[in-house]
């Protein structure tokens, strides 16, 4: 009794995390489609870490990225701005990864106390800190 009382709990726990999570979402029908990252604010610029160089960086709509895990150039970022909306109190990105698991994923931010936060995989998607290539 006591198994089927805590998966029972588990499950409207669960199941109430998920709609406050979809009332939640970025309402993007009062953005502009995003067209390049020189349109998106500072403050989001920083947290897709825009300034870093090399494969840490990340390359605009259309722009040169290294798709795969093999790093030819050092110079080609490995993510990719692929699509967006902004909205003045939000904005959601896709941005497209290379490496031998090549993925898109979708990020958003909020603005928050005139703050921009990313609030959608804020801790995963911050530009990992590479090793320089060896040079055998």
């Amino acid at each position: 009794m006591k198994i089927r009382c805590a998966a029972l709990l588990v499950f409207v726990l669960s199941w109430s995390a998920q709609a406050t999570a979809q009332d939640e979402r970025c309402p993007t029908a009062e953005g502009k489609a995003v067209t390049s990252l020189d349109e998106l604010p500072a403050q989001v610029l920083d947290l897709l870490d825009r300034a870093r160089a090399g494969t840490a960086g990340i390359a605009d709509i259309g722009g040169k990225f290294n798709p795969t895990d093999v790093i030819v150039d050092n110079s080609v970022p490995m993510r990719r701005l692929v699509t967006g909306v902004a909205g003045p109190q939000c904005i959601w990105l896709t941005v497209e990864y290379g490496g031998i698991g090549h993925y898109q994923k979708q990020l958003e931010y909020r603005l928050d106390k005139n703050q921009w936060v990313q609030t959608r995989f804020a801790n995963v998607e911050r530009a990992p800190l590479l090793a320089p290539p060896s040079r055998h």
